[in-house]
């Protein structure tokens, strides 16, 4: 677990997708902030997870100066495909 950024997203429970806690929108992008007091001033403990969108957003708001590192992203044909699950037939 990362003090200064959200964990990585390239991998998903099933097809759960993670979503942005503040726009509420598929967040398929995991990075990290440097400097790591970034995260934490932008942040703020509001959210456990926040796209890149809202956190350059907030981040302007805020008025602080960051980079992303360690940028990866998962794309839709990328994950594996569900578990088929096969109903009973009535009897």
């Amino acid at each position: 677990m990362c003090l200064w950024g959200p964990p990585p997203a390239l991998y998903t429970w099933g097809m759960v997708t993670p979503i942005c806690d503040k726009c509420r929108r598929r967040n398929v992008v995991s990075f990290q902030v440097e400097p790591k007091d970034a995260w934490r001033t932008v942040v703020l403990n509001r959210w456990r997870t926040i796209c890149p969108s809202c956190f350059d957003a907030e981040a302007e708001r805020a008025g602080v100066r960051y980079r992303f590192v360690g940028v990866g992203a998962m794309s839709w044909s990328d994950r594996p495909e569900p578990a088929r699950r096969y109903a009973r037939k009535p009897r």
